[in-house]
């Protein structure tokens, strides 16, 4: 019986890891994941063996050696999580031929689930099982019913998933199912959809769990939001090693905004998921037209017609982006249903001289969007940021004269011109990558378009996370108390892991250097290494576990004549109590190497 999704998991790796490994196949859970998440990234291609050696490592810069790799990629290929082939090298080539690693094999498949919610439509669920690398093996639809309660949801999903696994396995006894990865647009945390405003769902529905008890418990569930899952796949894109690790997806639904973080090439989600919602940011726009009052505005929204931009957010609050930025309150603000938001977006925005309704609406829509985008590069400085939008605002020729203008053009000018005007110091740069305008993408014509698509997503997810439990990034590690010193991991060379806690160590002390610079020698330049030598001497006294104020004085005393730290006491006691901090977190063993 499956408790969790970690315990589904650990189940899959013990299975992985030899019970009584001979010292050939000694093989630590962190080298697995790293070997699965490279064949992932790369996946449906897979990689050559040398291409993997040259790639794969613990995440410090180093490599795996030859060695450690092939009792990795033997333990992964013994219990079919990967396959290896021959690569033809041509007629008359001798020696023996080079071997491609794929991710997957006939015998495991993991599942996607789209759940489908749109205000006064019946939800209809896309479910798909697919390879590990995430190639489609079968697809359905099916409705579900209208009750709104999670549980009666989470049956009518289980006995659909159920079925669906059941063809796929019929006659192999061998097959497994790596989990169950379940999108919903809405705030979800930890399995629970918190808050799903279009589907009419009680808060904190524990729809993964409930999923996972009408699945009698055999397969790990995980639960996540759409667009944070769009940001998933685009860090399993072949490009993913020449681009930032820090990055963002905003992506522009009829109903709703919603984006996906990407920090340190993990989808962050914030304390409670409720992280990359810019959708109910509140934003203050001057559209051109006498508002309601905010009093009328509230009641407006229960008196019908097509909602425009005075009327509440879906969330029952008012001035969000939500109001302004999406197809249905375009539509809405022009007099006109949804339907006829793509023929609206095509109508010129200006009539000769004046901007017509429709330039004004998609003006005032896409600077309310655009002061989103702002908030959003200036709380995260992304390396990079996917827009994605509907295909008639995505599908526009931009830079034509004025007056030839259409009124989608109007939105994403808009756009652009509020983060020109807005974003502070580097940060529309660094996001558009250095290209003149964000990436834009349609949401139609997007890869990660669609029901089927977005379940594709979803069952990434499964593998993302089975992936991060290998590598020990997930959230079942938990916290160790201050005064508890953590064991070394089973299976994991004693040697390798001090050399790689010095190496965090090192890092760490190098961070408070460059923070406090306490000679004033770097400048300009935060990167260059002024304090090569007292960042050995300070790493020794650290480890010694002999570091003090006096200790720092004496090293400062011989290193510097005069110095401006030994000057400011201030500044000594400041520097000195960080670095005794660090010490009693390198004694306590709480400094360990990253992802472990």
């Amino acid at each position: 019986m499956v408790t969790s999704e970690h315990e589904g998991f650990e189940q899959h790796l013990q299975k992985v890891l030899p019970d009584k490994p001979k010292p050939s196949e000694k093989v630590s859970q962190q080298v697995l994941g790293a070997v699965l998440q490279e064949l992932a990234i790369a996946a449906p291609d897979g990689r050559l063996r040398n291409e993997l050696l040259r790639r794969v490592g613990p995440g410090d810069g180093s490599k795996y050696s030859a060695a450690t790799l092939s009792k990795a990629l033997a333990a992964l290929e013994k219990a079919h999580l990967i396959t290896k082939r021959a690569v033809y090298s041509g007629p008359g080539a001798g020696g023996r031929p080079p071997e491609r690693y794929l991710l997957g094999s006939n015998l495991w498949a993991m599942v996607g689930v789209h759940i489908s919610i749109s205000q006064n439509q019946q939800h209809t669920v896309t479910c798909t099982i697919r390879d590990l690398s995430a190639q489609l093996i079968q697809s359905r639809n099916m409705r579900l019913t209208e009750d709104t309660e999670s549980a009666q949801i989470a049956l009518q999903i289980g006995d659909f998933v159920k079925q669906m696994i059941g063809q796929w396995q019929a006659g192999r006894t061998e097959a497994r199912i790596l989990g169950v990865g379940i999108e919903v647009p809405g705030h979800v945390h930890r399995g629970l959809v918190m808050e799903a405003p279009h589907s009419g769902w009680q808060h904190a529905a524990p729809l993964a769990i409930d999923i996972g008890e009408a699945l009698d418990h055999e397969l790990s569930v995980v639960l996540d939001n759409d667009v944070n899952l769009i940001a998933l796949r685009e860090m399993y894109r072949r490009d993913r090693r020449s681009r930032p690790q820090d990055g963002a997806v905003v992506a522009v639904f009829d109903e709703g905004v919603g984006a996906g973080l990407v920090v340190g090439g993990r989808v962050y989600r914030g304390h409670r998921g409720g992280a990359g919602e810019p959708g109910h940011n509140p934003v203050f726009v001057d559209a051109g037209e006498p508002r309601l009052p905010r009093a009328a505005a509230v009641e407006s929204a229960t008196a019908g017609g097509y909602p425009t931009f005075a009327d509440p957010c879906n969330c029952k609050k008012l001035s969000h982006i939500d109001c302004y930025a999406i197809p249905q309150r375009i539509a809405g603000e022009l007099g006109y249903p949804l339907a006829e938001f793509a023929r609206l977006a095509g109508e010129p925005a200006y009539d000769g001289v004046n901007l017509t309704p429709a330039g004004r609406a998609f003006w005032t829509a896409g600077s309310a969007l655009g002061h989103g985008i702002v908030s959003l590069i200036h709380a995260q400085n992304p390396g990079w940021l996917l827009l994605l939008l509907p295909r008639a605002l995505a599908d526009v020729e931009l830079g034509t004269e004025w007056y030839k203008q259409t009124a989608a053009a109007m939105y994403r000018q808009a756009i652009e011109t509020v983060v020109d005007e807005e974003a502070f110091s580097s940060a529309a740069s660094d996001a558009r990558r250095g290209a003149p305008r964000l990436e834009v993408r349609s949401t139609a014509g997007d890869p990660d378009g669609g029901p089927e698509k977005a379940a594709r997503n979803a069952a990434i997810r499964v593998l993302d996370d089975f992936i991060a439990h290998a590598l020990k990034q997930d959230e079942c590690i938990p916290e160790q108390p201050d005064d508890l010193i953590p064991s070394v991991p089973a299976g994991l060379d004693e040697r390798q892991l001090a050399k790689e806690r010095q190496l965090a160590l090192t890092k760490e002390l190098r961070e408070i250097l460059k923070y406090h610079d306490p000679e004033q020698l770097l400048g300009s330049d935060p990167l260059a290494d002024q304090y090569f030598t007292e960042e050995h001497a300070l790493l020794r006294l650290v480890m010694d576990q002999t570091l003090n104020k006096k200790a720092v004085q004496d090293l400062w005393h011989e290193a510097f004549r005069p110095s401006r730290l030994l000057g400011d006491q201030g500044k000594l006691s400041e520097f000195t109590r960080e670095l005794e901090t660090l010490q009693r977190r390198w004694i306590s063993g709480r400094i360990a190497p990253v992802g472990r």
